[in-house]
This record gives structure tokens, C-alpha cells and sequence, in this order.
């Protein structure tokens, strides 16, 4: 059912964007066609002390990927669109995993029927994903714990403009979420909006909207409606205040009826040093085991660009609630810095540090990882880079404590080339 999901996903995307293609060749619509492609390849070797993440019988591996992919930019007066994609082939040296193979795409597009009034978007994005929603396993394994996720999306619009200051968008929105695994939990979303944006008076907007969405899963159904109201404020240059409250109502197909505030708010402020960020929101977080979670999260930023690199501090803590019965499943706390500096001409050295603590499912759940990285990149004429990349991870039982760690290090070594 998953693999007649996801062909289905692709022949409508497919097919979508050929019409698309089609539709921009009637006479008079190409001749300003700006048109880029570009093809390119990466080859890299990776070696890791514990391919399987186990904390009791880490094994080695030597870790083969051929990357071959091109990126498309195709920009005319009614059609936008832009594409990338790289196949991903890995090969393990030492037999622990089968020679395996996955996509990555990232492709989306913007049609204008009438001119200022009536568009046609489309994307797709094929993707490989941590399965755990609060940890982000993709960073230290190439696998474990992880799905090949396919997100098709179509959505015809239409964008009024009321005055010179104030716009409503109308529309409609098709999403097809598809996992390899099958414990991952596909979806399938309708979805009616109206977004409206006034600006009242200059750095002063005040925003508004309403959507309704009916989503179908492997697991169950539900529909949502979405009322809210906000604002955007730059009172100074590059800082600015938003903020965005509104409810949510949810009824699942058991019966079950939810409803929920929702908000979005936030401050930048420039000083002449550094920059400071500080956010909090909820949002309904796409989670590959959950049919619907909501996520609360607060965090905070502090960042510095210098002439030749750039630094940044930055927290956060999140609260994912199974929507349908509010209990929580899980909760995280972050700490972290990372930075890149520009160390001779065309070589740039990178660096970052987190610190991460979960709330446990089961005694024997990891609570704390800490994760490391320094990378090291050199552009060479004709396009050629070469990169050297060392990632560590450990997860701990208890955060002093060594004895009882897991731990994880990667070494890759890559070459790419674009043409």
C-alpha cells in the first residue's frame, strides 16, 4: 500500500509539472526564459567505530557513497521553477548492512494563470528522516532509526489585493506525506485558507487568517480549524516584534473533540555587537509515528557575523502533547554554539557543540547526547571542493558519568564536483 501511495504521489507531481512545462510553450510565453542546469557529483569515504549505535558491541565500518545529482532553474514571465536532486548510493565494506540506495529532491514551482490574481504551486521533497521527532538522528547515522520520507504538495491560489497596502490569499492545498518504513504514518491533507496581511501604517502590519484541513492517516482521521490574528513591527532597522495568537479546534473520527491555543511570537533586536533572537510558538509538528502532535517550543538566539566567519549561542527547550488524548510525549532541552570562519582564501574551517536532555519513554532510554563537529572545506578552480569532516556523538544515562556511555565517531572525507 505505502510503495501504490507514493507512486500515486509521483505521477500527479509528474504529471503536474509536465503540464506546467506544456502550458508555458504556448506562443509568446518563452521567449524571456532564463534556463540553468547544472550537473555535479560527490564521492565520499566515511569511516565509523559504531555503525549500529549499540553500547555494548560497536562495530566498524568503512562507508562507500556516490552522490551523482544536478540542480534546474527555469525562471519565465508566467513559470518558476527550480529543482534539486542527488541519487545516494552507500556501500559498506565490511558487510554489516546490504548495499543500499535513497533519493534526496527538493523541487517546487510556481505557475501565474492570471497575471496578480490566480497561481498554481507545486513541490515535492524526497527525503531521508530521524523517525523519533525530538531527536535528530541524521547527523550521526546514515539508517538507524530512520525513514525515507516523499512530501508532494499542490495548491491552486488566488492573491487579492484590496488598496495599495492590503492583501487576502484564498486557496486550497493537496499534501501526500509517504514513509518507507512501516511504522511510519502516512498522510493525506485537504486544506482551505485565507490569509490576509494589512500594512497600517509603514514597519506596522497586522495579520489575520483562517484554514480548515481534513487529513486521513494509516492510523485515523481528523478535521481542524485554525482562527488567528497577529502583527509584525520593525521598529528599528533589521529588529523587529511579531506576534500571532490563535485556536485550534480538532475532531478526530472516534469522537474525540480538542481544542487548543496556538501562537507564534517573537523579537530580533540588532545591537551594534551582536544579534538577539528570542521565540516561542506552537505548532502541529510533522511527526512520523504520531497522526497529529503539538509541539510548544521556546528558544533564544545570540549570533555575531565578523568580517571573515561568524559565531552563535543559541537554547531552546521544546514539549511535544499527543493531541488527541493531551498527554506528553516527550520534552527536550538544548544548549549549543557553533561557527565558521574563512581561515585562508576558498578554505573555511566550521564548528559546532550541543548539548541535548530528553525526558525518558523506558529506563533504558539514553537521556543525554552530546554532539560535536568540526569540519574543514577547501574550493578548488573548475568547481572542485574537498571536505574533511569528523562528527561525535555520545549519549549518556547520566551527564558526569562515562562509564555507561554510547558513542559514536565519524570521519568523512568528500570530493565534489559541479559542471
Amino acid at each position: 500500500m505505502k510503495n501504490v501511495a507514493l507512486f500515486r504521489t509521483k505521477i500527479v507531481l509528474q504529471s503536474f509539472l509536465c503540464a506546467l512545462l506544456l502550458l508555458h510553450q504556448l506562443p509568446g510565453e518563452s521567449l524571456a526564459a532564463d534556463y540553468e542546469f547544472k550537473p555535479r557529483i560527490a564521492v565520499s569515504e566515511e569511516y565509523t567505530d559504531n555503525v549500529n549505535e549499540s553500547g555494548v558491541s560497536a562495530r566498524e565500518e568503512f562507508i562507500t557513497r556516490a552522490m551523482p545529482g544536478f540542480s534546474l532553474r527555469y525562471l519565465a514571465p508566467r513559470l518558476d521553477l527550480t529543482s534539486s536532486y542527488n541519487f545516494d548510493y552507500h556501500h559498506y565494506a565490511k558487510g554489516t548492512k546490504g548495499d543500499e540506495y535513497t533519493h534526496n529532491l527538493a523541487a517546487s514551482s510556481t505557475l501565474t494563470i492570471v497575471e496578480n490574481l490566480f497561481f498554481l504551486q507545486a513541490s515535492d521533497t524526497y527525503k531521508r528522516v530521524s523517525l523519533d521527532v525530538a531527536r535528530d538522528t541524521t547527523t550521526e547515522s546514515l539508517f538507524n532509526n530512520q525513514s525515507d520520507q516523499n512530501v508532494g504538495t499542490v495548491s491552486p491560489y488566488l492573491v487579492w489585493r484590496v488598496g495599495n497596502n492590503s492583501t487576502i490569499k484564498t486557496g486550497y492545498r493537496y499534501t501526500n506525506t509517504w514513509y518507507r518504513e512501516s511504522s511510519g504514518i502516512d498522510k493525506r491533507e485537504h486544506y482551505g485558507f485565507v490569509d490576509a496581511s494589512h500594512e497600517l501604517m509603514p514597519r506596522f502590519s497586522f495579520t489575520w487568517g483562517y484554514q480548515f484541513s481534513d487529513t486521513g492517516t494509516s492510523d485515523q482521521n481528523f478535521q481542524r480549524h485554525n482562527a488567528y490574528g497577529g502583527f509584525r513591527y520593525e521598529y528599528a532597522d533589521k529588529s523587529f516584534l511579531f506576534g500571532q495568537v490563535g485556536n485550534t479546534w480538532q475532531l478526530f473520527d472516534n469522537g474525540i473533540s480538542v481544542s487548543n491555543l496556538f501562537w507564534n511570537a517573537g523579537l530580533t533586536h540588532e545591537f551594534p555587537m551582536v544579534t538577539f533572537t528570542l521565540e516561542t510558538r506552537v505548532q502541529y509538528t510533522e511527526d512520523p509515528l504520531q497522526s497529529s502532535i503539538k509541539e510548544t517550543l521556546y528558544s533564544g538566539r545570540l549570533s555575531r557575523n565578523f568580517e571573515r566567519g561568524r559565531i552563535e549561542l543559541s537554547s531552546g527547550y521544546s514539549e511535544y502533547e499527543i493531541t488527541e488524548t493531551g498527554a506528553i510525549d516527550r520534552k527536550k532541552a538544548s544548549v549549543g554554539t557553533s561557527g565558521s570562519y574563512e581561515i585562508l582564501d576558498r578554505t573555511n574551517l566550521s564548528l559546532g557543540l550541543l548539548g541535548e536532555k530528553f525526558s525518558q519513554r523506558t529506563v533504558a532510554d539514553y537521556p543525554y547526547r552530546i554532539s560535536a563537529n568540526a569540519g574543514l572545506t577547501h574550493t578548488f578552480n573548475n568547481d572542485v571542493s574537498v571536505s574533511f569532516n569528523y562528527f561525535h556523538t555520545t549519549y549518556r544515562y547520566q551527564i558526569a558519568r562515562t562509564s555507561d556511555s554510547k558513542d559514536i565517531n565519524r570521519l568523512i572525507l568528500e570530493v565534489s564536483k559541479s559542471f
